[in-house]
């Protein structure tokens, strides 16, 4: 690596404020997957959680139970606040990280 005019070997002028929306709109969206894809398993947890003698036949067996008493949309419980609060949380951890990695 050369370095640049200014004397410094990283070229800054490539850090603007899309890069920066980029990387917080990417950690927001991968949040949001991520977390969101462990909500099921998330509400199987908690109904053994809150009523062993009834959900007692571990995990496969308390998503069978839940799907046979309440449905299939009973594991999506909680998806939206929990993608929603990911989100942010994501937006502002990523965009936050590449934003100090530069200043």
């Amino acid at each position: 690596m050369s370095p640049t005019a200014s004397g410094s070997c990283y070229d800054f002028s490539t850090y603007t404020g899309t890069y920066f929306l980029k990387g917080a709109l990417a950690g927001g969206v991968c949040c949001s997957i991520t977390h969101g894809a462990a909500c099921p398993l998330d509400v199987v947890k908690t109904r053994i959680q809150l009523d062993p003698a009834t959900y007692n036949k571990g995990m496969l067996g308390g998503f069978r139970q839940v799907i046979a008493a309440e449905g299939v949309g009973a594991l999506a419980t909680g998806l939206g606040p929990t993608a929603g609060g990911y989100f942010v949380q994501g937006w502002f951890k990523f965009g936050g990280f590449e934003f100090l990695k530069v200043n």
